[in-house]
């Protein structure tokens, strides 16, 4: 039986849990062991939001909605589990059918109304999350909030532990559940069956400047942070993005690295004297990976510069961000050497950009439609902040969330309004 909640006075309330977890047990004494480069994750959370409009979603109850989930768990069984440690300390997940946590709430606007507001970062109060621990045996690694607006719709909120998998995994998780719900037959591989390292030959063995360590946290895995971290979400599309960058021949520049240019620069210029040199760029592994799973295989690169970005030329500041460096061997390995004992942070251990333009979040169709909007970010960024680019509803718009300490947010959208990448400065939106 679920429990009510009620919390705060906004739109969203009525908070009601239960649990879900697979239709049948698994064998007694299975375990999901972790990867270097997962254990170095396990402070970082992932936040997705699914908004459907009230004619695709309005017939649908919880019992629909619940029913496909335990598919989907029968498929990957480890993701209801619960964490545990070795005698070394390592953490591992017991496959314990413990369950995912499932969250009913209902939120008094419309989907068109909640859809006006243009910073999309107003989507993370339709997660529900808190963080694994600090009693690690009853922490569950997955919540899905699932949201009747007044209209009818539905938007389905994700708290995904990263040290799990990445936004992909979610994605592809989320993907499954849709399949699941349309009576498709749905298959996802074990990781144990695939091939989970990553070599790089060029490794010179030296700590990687995309991660930062931090005092231990113990059983309790939030990520210390010294600001206030504000976050603010805009669109652009790629035709407003491209001007900044003509083509030059024929290659084409992605645009992802041009705006990573343009947002960099911006970045620096409002931070002055301590404009950041050095940055990680996290995205898709380019060798493809496959097939589709559960685990980490995100491509986590740093650019290190010797000269001013803030007075930069664009061409060159670009140009920089694609000759970045794979540092994802090296951060397994210290993930390894010590059992995943260290605390790292790595999203916003260096200024940080996520290109999310490559995950199929819209394939996602409830009733052979897709969503109306997707809303993706990351709990636990580091002060030095980030910046999450995924798609849009529309083929040729972005979504960009801006995450930094509260005290930048302001210097940083003037910076941004002035570069043409947002029109204007409403009430401090």
């Amino acid at each position: 039986m679920g429990r009510l909640q009620e919390e705060g006075s906004g739109p969203v309330h009525g908070f009601r849990l239960s649990t879900v977890s697979a239709s049948r047990p698994t064998e007694t004494d299975t375990t999901q062991e972790l990867t270097g480069l997962d254990l170095a994750l396990k402070l970082h959370y992932l936040k997705a939001v699914y908004i459907y409009s009230a004619e695709t979603a309005r017939d649908l109850t919880v019992t629909h909605v619940k029913g496909p989930l335990f598919t989907v768990f029968d498929q990957i069984p480890w993701i209801t589990g619960r964490f545990r440690r070795h005698d070394s300390g390592r953490p591992f997940i017991k496959c314990n059918d413990c369950g995912t946590r499932f969250v009913e709430s209902h939120c008094d606007l419309t989907v068109e109304e909640w859809l006006r507001v243009p910073n999309r970062s107003v989507d993370e109060s339709l997660v529900y999350h808190q963080p694994v621990g600090p009693e690690l045996a009853y922490s569950p690694l997955v919540y899905i909030q699932m949201t009747r607006f007044k209209c009818g719709g539905l938007a389905f909120g994700l708290s995904w532990a990263h040290i799990m998998g990445d936004p992909f995994s979610l994605s592809h998780f989320f993907n499954l559940w849709t399949r699941a719900l349309a009576g498709e037959e749905i298959y996802s591989p074990k990781t144990s069956d695939l091939e989970r390292g990553f070599l790089n030959p060029n490794s010179t063995g030296k700590e990687p400047d995309s991660i930062k360590r931090v005092d231990p946290v113990g059983d309790l895995w939030v990520a210390p942070s010294n600001n206030k971290m504000t976050t603010y979400s805009f669109n652009v599309t790629v035709h407003e993005i491209q001007p900044h960058f003509p083509a030059n021949g024929d290659k084409q520049i992605p645009p992802f690295e041009i705006l990573s240019g343009i947002i960099w620069k911006c970045i620096a210029k409002a931070r002055r004297e301590s404009e950041p040199v050095t940055i990680t760029i996290i995205r898709s592994d380019p060798n493809g990976l496959k097939p589709r799973a559960v685990r980490n295989s995100q491509m986590i690169s740093s650019v290190r510069v010797g000269f001013s970005v803030a007075d930069a030329n664009l061409e060159e500041i670009v140009k920089s961000i694609g000759e970045a460096t794979d540092e994802r061997s090296e951060i397994d390995a210290i993930g390894e050497s010590d059992d995943g004992v260290s605390d790292l942070i790595v999203y916003g251990a260096k200024l940080t950009f996520v290109d999310l333009s490559e995950v199929d979040f819209y394939e996602a169709k409830v009733r052979e439609a897709s969503p109306e909007s997707v809303y993706c970010n990351v709990q636990g960024i580091g002060d030095g902040g980030a910046v999450v680019v995924l798609p849009a509803a529309e083929v040729e718009e972005r979504v960009v969330t801006v995450t930094l300490p509260d005290e930048e947010m302001e210097k940083v959208k003037w910076e941004l309004k002035n570069c043409g990448l947002i029109t204007a400065l409403v009430n401090g939106e």
